[in-house]
């Protein structure tokens, strides 16, 4: 036997249509800020864009308004104005069962106040920023288990709206996969199981003397069981998923990392390559160019080196490499740049040095080459250097190519020496 229509007194009537008029704004309202702000961070035009939809500065302006300056707050702002606007969307089902007469108006009056005292609660929470003082500053578990208490309260007085509830409540959880953690999701199934099995009990109770109420009852149950079970599952598939992508991750940045080294360091000896260098030259006579100031560049060769290859292969020719590189990187100083420019020449970039201070350099590392004991096989290893000033109005080769001709000249005059571009050979 159904129960007959509850009738709403004047005052009563109008406080419902208010109060029906109210939600249904805020659920536009909300509809319209989550929209436009999927708009602004898309990459494709939606297909909904029109002239009187807002523009860029008026989103951001709603942004800074409704969810803070900071671009986290606003990303966790519009995940709860969704869960939100679902909330909303239940009220409003609820209030048209009370407006339509077969809803409680007292009982419906109490639960849309509570929710929405609620709302307001956790959106000045978030709204303060005391969200972020929590382990969890999105508010997902909460939020979701508290929209899973006004569910089950909305099922015990919904009258025939009841499965509307249910729905709700899936999508509810739906969407928390993507929001909430695990743990808490979880819990949020148990909490549905429990309250909906016992609200689902009461209602029973009430439609014991309905022709097939009470099955029907258990008949939810059932299915909100297997609902729950299958949330259960696709949390551990995601649980699974969003493990193997962060291993990916990690993976692809360590790859990436290494790739970053090899493309700017050499293998053998650790310094910089001949690519990382030609970026260095490139910023320094940048530099030069707008604050002035001399800059020098020195090409150094391994003297006979062909022959340590010849003599002691090429492992021992590769130890030498890697003992000169750390002497003569202990010889310069932290603003200095030492790299590998091919085979066995070295490149050296002295910022705010001219070509005679940075010769006196090398001369200096010379000397401390003589008293090395690092090098294998007892080799006694020297080097011959040319230098040249940067060019701040020629290109870079041009001033490599004259270190690299005063290299020749200190070749020319029996190696183991330092010659300066702009000036006559010099001996040490």
């Amino acid at each position: 036997m159904q129960s007959a229509p509850l009738l709403l007194s004047g005052e009563a009537a109008w406080t419902q249509t208010l109060t029906f008029t109210v939600l249904f704004s805020l659920l536009i309202l909300i509809v319209v800020v989550v929209l436009a702000g999927w708009r602004e961070r898309s990459h494709h035009r939606p297909f909904f864009e029109a002239r009187w939809w807002p523009n860029a500065l008026w989103t951001r302006r709603l942004d800074v308004l409704l969810f803070s300056a900071d671009p986290e707050q606003q990303i966790l702002g519009r995940r709860f104005a969704i869960g939100v606007a679902n909330c909303l969307a239940g009220l409003l089902a609820l209030n048209y069962g009370t407006w339509q007469g077969v809803i409680d108006p007292h009982r419906c009056v109490l639960l849309t106040q509570a929710a929405m005292a609620v709302i307001v609660i956790l959106y000045a929470v978030f709204r303060t920023g005391l969200n972020q003082r929590l382990a969890d500053p999105s508010m997902g578990g909460v939020a979701t288990a508290l929209s899973v208490v006004f569910l089950a309260w909305g099922y015990l007085i919904g009258g025939p709206g009841r499965p509307v509830a249910l729905l709700l409540l899936f999508v509810i959880l739906m969407f928390s996969i993507f929001t909430s953690t695990t743990r808490d999701l979880w819990r949020a199934s148990a909490l549905a199981a429990v309250a909906f099995g016992w609200v689902m009990w009461q209602v029973a109770d009430e439609q014991r003397h309905i022709l097939h109420g009470p099955e029907m009852q258990l008949v939810y149950f059932l299915m909100l069981m297997l609902m729950l079970v299958s949330v259960s599952l696709l949390v551990g598939q995601l649980a699974r998923l969003r493990e193997t992508a962060r291993s990916r991750r990690v993976e692809l940045a360590k790859a990436l990392q290494r790739i970053q080294e090899l493309a700017t360091q050499d293998e053998l000896t650790g310094l910089p390559n001949r690519r990382h260098m030609l970026e260095r030259l490139s910023q320094a006579q940048t530099r030069q160019r707008r604050h002035g100031g001399v800059t020098s560049v020195a090409l150094v060769d391994v003297d006979h080196f062909k022959t340590i290859n010849d003599r002691h292969g090429h492992g021992v020719g590769d130890e030498v490499l890697r003992a000169l590189s750390g002497v003569m990187q202990k010889g310069l100083r932290e603003s200095d740049t030492l790299a590998r420019w091919g085979g066995e020449e070295f490149l050296m970039l002295f910022p705010d040095t001219t070509p005679q201070d940075a010769m006196a350099v090398l001369q200096r590392i010379q000397q401390q080459l003589t008293q090395a004991a690092t090098f294998p096989a007892g080799l006694r290893v020297t080097f011959s250097a040319g230098v040249a000033a940067l060019a701040s109005d020629d290109s870079l080769e041009h001033s490599i190519t004259l270190a690299d001709t005063a290299l020749y000249a200190a070749k020319a005059a029996g190696r183991n020496r330092v010659c300066v571009a702009s000036l006559p050979a010099q001996q040490d």
